[in-house]
């Protein structure tokens, strides 16, 4: 199954932490959707990263290849049903091939919330890795963080 990530799954040593046999399939686009920030994670110490619905605009993410065990270990991981919930979406890879992929989406997103400076990192880390736009790294790399 096709998972596409947007926030910190996107990094891989974390990704294959969750997923090991994992496997990176393209870096891809969601249209009509933006990055956004909600909640205060424990984990992370801000808030993490989400997506809503919002016409022209997009979010730039990875697609991973990934079996029925570590989606599992996903869910468990994304506190789904409770917090997030899994959605399939359509992307498109930068050869211009769409893939319909799942991804996590809040179920409640609540207030936004800036994202720790660690978490952003993740963000960057994962984006550079994978060769998303420059515009896009721009985008994390601006985002003011918890501090």
């Amino acid at each position: 199954m096709l998972y596409f990530a947007y926030g910190s799954n996107m990094e891989r040593v974390l990704l294959k932490r969750l997923c090991p046999k994992g496997k990176f399939v393209a870096a891809a686009v969601l249209s009509d959707y933006a990055l956004t920030f909600c909640g205060n994670s424990p984990i992370w110490g801000g808030g993490t990263a989400n997506i809503l619905e919002r016409p022209g605009r997009q979010v730039e993410g990875v697609v991973w290849e990934i079996g029925e065990a570590e989606r599992k270990a996903l869910d468990e991981y994304e506190g789904f049903p409770d917090l997030y919930l899994r959605q399939e979406v359509q992307v498109r890879t930068h050869s211009g091939k769409i893939i319909a992929a799942f991804a996590y989406i809040m179920g409640n997103p609540g207030r936004e919330t800036p994202p720790s400076k660690r978490y952003k990192q993740l963000l960057i880390n994962g984006a550079e890795e994978h060769g998303l736009s420059d515009e896009y790294i721009d985008v994390l790399e601006s985002i003011r963080p918890l501090t």
